[in-house]
């Protein structure tokens, strides 16, 4: 299956650069919650976001690349997730023994 990069780079370019370098982004469910959309890295959550009813996936996409601009920018860090069971931090890394 070939890949349009080009487009794709275009399209969502703070996507693209976040996970060059080394960054991630995560769309499924996060039980309970279907439609869950997360760009991360290893020091910092950059967005959580919830897909709206009849939202498309490059739509979903688009916020999230524009919430990542935001986020590296200095601005706020979007958090769609308004409940309190869920607290969201940077992984945490395992000590050696």
């Amino acid at each position: 299956m070939s890949e349009d990069t080009k487009q794709t780079d275009t399209l969502w370019t703070h996507i693209d650069a976040l996970m060059k370098a080394g960054g991630q982004i995560t769309l499924g469910r996060m039980a309970p919650l279907d439609g869950v959309a997360v760009a991360a890295d290893d020091h910092d959550i950059y967005a959580v976001l919830r897909r709206k009813p009849e939202e498309s996936l490059a739509s979903l996409l688009q916020r999230l690349d524009q919430a990542i601009q935001t986020a590296k920018a200095g601005g706020p860090h979007t958090n769609e997730i308004d409940d309190k069971r869920y607290v969201l931090k940077p992984p945490r890394t395992r000590r050696r023994r």
